[in-house]
């Protein structure tokens, strides 16, 4: 009977110490737990941009960023004549998409 006893008073403690540490992990974790970053195209002059280079985004995936999101940021429409077309000049539209990241924040205190 007395190690049935000893054996409910451990196992409730035990069980109250895992609940405590449990809720204590949860409440311990921030609300923010990630960074984010945006790369967006290069503007080199008014209304004239370049793509993202391809090392730019490599370099953030080094660092530990994972893209979230690619997202068309400028529409650009340009017509370009075409020889002998009698005037018509065909529009073409040129896309240049911005890149959403984000990364598990480190938390440094």
């Amino acid at each position: 009977m007395k190690r049935i006893a000893l054996f409910s008073v451990l196992s409730f403690f035990g069980a109250a110490t895992l609940f405590l540490v449990l809720g204590q992990q949860r409440s311990a974790a921030p609300a923010n737990a990630y960074e984010v970053t945006s790369v967006f195209p290069h503007e080199y002059s008014p209304g004239q941009y370049r793509q993202v280079e391809q090392r730019e985004l490599e370099t953030l995936a080094e660092q530990g960023w994972e893209l979230v999101s690619v997202t068309p940021f400028v529409y650009r429409n340009e017509e370009h004549p075409v020889p002998n077309s009698q005037g018509i000049k065909p529009v073409v539209t040129q896309t240049y998409p911005a890149y959403f990241f984000k990364r598990v924040r480190l938390n440094r205190y």
